[in-house]
């Protein structure tokens, strides 16, 4: 159990007071992570995508062809910066974890010591600090919930990553063959439409 003494009141105010700094400032940073991520320059690269590859082959601009490869090559550096994020996330997570599992043992001891007394079996003086121990436990109860919905959110935001991540390498890998099969997929119109319009679909749920 921790060491709780009723007669330090600064103590008692101060109960719990490390743990919940160290949450507040782990979601302070979450906050700042999420704030600075932008998807729409994945929309944008793919929308241009999906407008060059969908052309007649004789509407083609002369430079498609190194448009498409820069795109290509975008994407791969995003869908690493996707695959860092996950990383990232997971790292946040776990310390968010540790932090949870840390707040938890002070809400436990501080509620052990309250029944202490509530049973006699801890004498105290002092009903100032036994209300401001109570009020201490309820603050911490608070910032472990608070906590539990962050663990909700960075798992979310590590499941969004990886799924843009699997998105974009779908695009890639459906990309360069799609592209170099346009002259044979032109004599098939049907064959055409049908092909763009799965690469659209997929364009379309990043």
């Amino acid at each position: 159990m921790s060491e709780i003494n009723l007669s330090d009141k600064v103590s008692i105010i101060n109960y719990g007071v490390g743990i919940q700094h160290k949450l507040a400032n782990l979601s302070a940073a979450v906050s700042d992570i999420v704030k600075e991520k932008d998807y729409s320059d994945i929309k944008q690269l793919t929308d241009t995508l999906i407008e060059l590859m969908s052309m007649d082959e004789h509407k083609t601009p002369l430079y498609a062809d190194t448009v498409i490869e820069s795109i290509k090559e975008e994407l791969i550096k995003i869908r690493f910066e996707l695959l860092k994020e996950c990383k990232l996330y997971e790292e946040l997570r776990k310390t968010n974890e540790v932090y949870i599992t840390q707040i938890s043992t002070e809400i436990a001891d501080g509620e052990s010591f309250i029944r202490g007394i509530k049973d006699n079996k801890i004498s105290y003086s002092d009903s100032f600090s036994l209300s401001e121990l109570k009020a201490r436990v309820k603050e911490l109860k608070t910032s472990k919930t608070v906590a539990g919905t962050l663990n909700e959110q960075l798992s979310l935001y590590q499941k969004n990553s990886a799924s843009f991540a699997e998105r974009i390498s779908s695009v890639i890998n459906s990309l360069m063959p799609l592209w170099e099969s346009k002259a044979a997929l032109s004599a098939n119109k049907e064959s055409t439409q049908k092909a763009f319009r799965m690469l659209k679909a997929l364009v379309d749920e990043i």
